[in-house]
């Protein structure tokens, strides 16, 4: 359903990037627009517009609306709330099982994260008491299991990120990603500055002290209905509890975003409106707003690098990065071990690259980051806390390319630090050595 959602629109506009801007900015619209029914039927209008603005202005949502690629949780969140919607109308009870199990599909074929849609509706259902909550969960379970089962047969593996192992560790590492993320602005480096656990520990106490004191008051209702939202949030990641939010980086926060409907729902029911909850929320629309312009940045920085390339690289090369621009803060640039598909858009499919470390721009500035020939063919990389080199925190080193290795050298927090050893096993000649330097490329040398 992504892949069809995306060649319609390319259909209709070209490879316009503006235009897949203006569709994913339509869809997070409509999805506002489906938080606010939902909720709607659970807790009334005053409340459903609480959640509905809270959902729009969640600074946690930058890496689903403002990267393009980011659409996949867009589409699926979409056609999973559709789904609940059905379940939860006033329609025969026919209907909502058609419609509900058709859009549950629908949804499981945008993406696995929406596996998990038959429990919501059991949640929400129980939650709005409606009826046929086990014929209707158990029919869009049949239509969830059908997708797997094809998917299995014609791609091989349930989907998710393969790559990263399941893993008790890595489960439990995941879950408290989400959680702090979930209490957290976007763009603080947690794992290196350990005083900012501070905020999500007073965040986190503060909830629990809302919850007891609406307990005592005998609002159990506001409590159950909060407790509804938690569980929505706490059944969302389960599919992708194989890979955590990156808390230096906010790389992955796009997995929250199906589970960020129920945290909407919870912080409805929990607040109470007057000028501190608006305050919150101009708090929160102008992070959203900073985090949204770090896009702007990484394709600053990407432009420079693929200008770098194209003029550095002689025909049909291989470019080995020995240091490449993976994020700019919270922003992607360069994910992933090549940068071939850029190199194509730009006209020179001709090229062949290989990255050998990652780092993380916090500013973009020359001279942060340079490198110094080692025995063996390999090189010392050296950096400062401008632009960190990015290490794998729930998993060992691996090599990012074929054509390169790299380790970590020395100490420091988890997922990031200031040096690395690099050894570049190029397979094709001309080979070229070049480096990010915190903000374009630099030639290395030449061979």
């Amino acid at each position: 359903m992504w892949v069809l959602w995306n060649a319609g629109l390319k259909g209709l506009f070209g490879p316009s990037a503006f235009a897949f801007h203006v569709a994913n900015l339509l869809l997070y619209a409509a999805i506002t627009v489906e938080v606010w029914a939902l909720v709607r039927r659970l807790v009334g209008d005053s409340r459903a517009w609480i959640a509905a603005a809270a959902f729009a202005v969640y600074p946690r949502h930058g890496e689903s609306v403002a990267w393009i690629s980011g659409s996949t949780d867009l589409t699926a969140t979409a056609l999973v709330l559709a789904a609940l919607l059905c379940a939860t109308a006033s329609w025969r009870l026919p209907v909502r099982l058609a419609s509900a199990a058709a859009l549950a599909v629908c949804a499981a074929l945008a993406k696995e994260a929406a596996f998990v849609s038959p429990l919501l509706a059991l949640l929400l259902l129980w939650g709005a008491r409606r009826s046929g909550r086990w014929l209707i969960s158990g029919a869009m379970a049949l239509g969830v299991a059908g997708v797997a089962v094809l998917r299995l047969a014609v791609i091989g593996g349930l989907g998710g990120y393969s790559d990263f192992p399941w893993t008790v560790p890595r489960a439990i590492g995941s879950v408290g990603s989400y959680v702090l993320a979930s209490v957290t602005p976007p763009d603080l480096a947690l794992m290196r500055h350990w005083y900012y656990l501070l905020l999500p520990a007073f965040f986190l106490s503060i909830l629990v002290l809302r919850v007891w004191s609406l307990t005592r008051r005998g609002e159990g209702d506001r409590v159950r209905i909060a407790s509804i939202g938690f569980a929505w949030f706490a059944i969302a990641p389960l599919p992708l509890l194989n890979i955590a939010v990156d808390l230096n980086n906010a790389n992955g926060e796009r997995l929250m975003f199906l589970g960020s409907v129920g945290l909407a729902l919870s912080f409805a029911v929990l607040v109470e409106p007057g000028w501190l909850l608006a305050t919150v929320g101009v708090c929160a629309l102008a992070l959203s707003m900073l985090t949204a312009g770090n896009w702007l940045e990484a394709e600053r920085i990407s432009n420079r690098v693929l200008d770098a390339a194209v003029r550095l690289t002689p025909p049909r090369g291989e470019l080995v990065l020995l240091s490449s621009p993976e994020n700019y803060r919270t922003a992607h640039v360069f994910p992933g071990g090549t940068i071939d598909a850029a190199l194509a858009w730009r006209g020179r499919g001709d090229l062949k690259s290989a990255v050998c470390t990652h780092v993380v721009v916090r500013e973009a500035r020359s001279g942060a980051i340079s490198f110094a020939p080692l025995q063996n063919g390999s090189y010392r990389g050296t950096t400062t806390w401008q632009a960190p080199f990015d290490f794998p925190v729930l998993r060992s080193s691996v090599r990012l390319a074929a054509d390169c290795s790299y380790t970590r050298v020395g100490g420091g927090p988890p997922g990031l630090g200031l040096r690395a050893d690099v050894k570049p096993v190029p397979s094709r000649e001309p080979v070229i050595l070049p480096f990010f330097d915190g903000y374009t490329l630099r030639l290395l040398s030449v061979s």
